[in-house]
């Protein structure tokens, strides 16, 4: 009897080992050939921007090791070579190639974030595709234009559930945190709001979270009613010459506000159904106007010109906008009326509605 007690109490004890949680961390990292041998890899807290370690390529190889208390995000950089991951306790493998969403594995919350990384890579490759069916089809219909778009925003729902799902289940770790502050964009300023009222003291803890949610506070001031907040951009006209929001909205006009930059794939989708609304409508009633926010001038300016964009346009506006009006993502349009207060916008209806609102009050 005691020897089966002996036993027994080893076999727990084996258990035990096996299911106690790690108290250190292995990172085992490949890169993809040898021309990356005897060069550092560096780790970066993301939140701070600084480097936090290094490791040594050695035979396409090399290994960090240490402890957390909490997992924490962090990110790996071998020259253009990255791979993003949950630094937590553990053996992690990291692959550093081209970024691929399951590059980091081993962990719980690795292989969790790798199952919503693939998972949401394959939704935005879908919505990106019929994106660019109308950038390289300008001479489509408008219906079958806006049965494009519609697709393309069913799977803009279909982020928002992912993330909400994917969120929901780490509202109170790293993988939380990385979810929101890399994939904000894609939720209804209303989701993003509950989404962080039900977030953890360490979701909440990071910073970059924190500017996201402060600028989608904002972006919930996109209220029917509310009137338009000014700016002026000292070289906003094409011609180099001061322009301010105030010279196009509430001088009794409704007026389309187009927020939107050249390197935006959806930017760029929208174009022919904006010029489709300008060529019907432009007169005494009924004006677009462009603004060019995280742009380059020349890039903005090629764009207008390749694309023979016919409105006005206030470029070189940077972040101003963005500042001012908290926007969380491009393209954002948001229709003012006559008198300058908003009537709506694509972060409160889809594209369709809001169009829809455009025919209803051009009656």
């Amino acid at each position: 009897m005691k020897k089966l007690n002996v036993i027994t109490f080893l076999a727990v004890l084996a258990f035990a080992a096996c299911t106690t949680t790690p108290k250190s961390y292995v990172i085992e990292g490949v890169v993809p050939d040898s021309s990356y041998n005897n060069q550092m890899v560096y780790m970066y807290d993301t939140e701070i921007g600084i480097r936090v370690d290094s490791a040594l390529v050695v035979d396409g190889k090399f290994t960090f090791t240490g402890s957390v208390d909490t997992a924490v995000i962090r990110r790996l950089v071998l020259g253009q070579l990255y791979a993003n991951l949950i630094l937590e306790n553990g053996n992690i493998s990291v692959e550093m190639d081209w970024y691929t969403p399951e590059s980091a594995k081993g962990t719980p919350l690795n292989d969790e974030r790798s199952k919503f990384q693939t998972e949401l890579a394959a939704l935005i490759k879908e919505s990106n595709k019929y994106s660019s069916i109308i950038i390289e089809n300008h001479d489509i219909d408008e219906e079958t234009r806006n049965k494009h778009l519609e697709n393309r925003n069913l799977f803009i729902i279909k982020i928002d559930s992912l993330c909400t799902v994917f969120f929901l289940a780490n509202k109170n770790n790293a993988l939380g945190a990385s979810i929101l502050s890399n994939t904000w964009w894609f939720l209804d300023p209303g989701r993003l709001d509950w989404l962080y009222s039900q977030a953890g003291d360490i979701v909440r803890e990071y910073k970059s979270l924190q500017k996201v949610i402060e600028n989608n506070t904002k972006g919930l001031q996109f209220a029917m009613g509310k009137p338009f907040i000014d700016f002026t951009i000292e070289n906003g006209n094409i011609d180099g010459s001061k322009v301010s929001l105030s010279d196009y909205v509430g001088k009794g006009k409704y007026v389309l506000v187009n927020f939107w930059a050249s390197w935006c794939g959806p930017c760029k989708a929208k174009i022919p159904m904006l010029i489709d609304l300008y060529n019907q409508y432009r007169g005494d009633k009924f004006e677009i106007l462009g603004v060019a926010v995280w742009n380059e001038r020349e890039a903005t300016l090629k764009s207008i010109e390749n694309h023979k964009i016919p409105w006005p346009q206030i470029i070189d506006a940077g972040t101003i906008p963005i500042e001012l009006y908290g926007i969380r993502g491009i393209p954002l349009m948001i229709l003012f009326d006559p008198d300058g207060k908003i009537v709506t916008s694509n972060f409160i209806d889809s594209d369709t509605n809001l169009m829809a609102k455009i025919y209803m009050v051009m009656q």
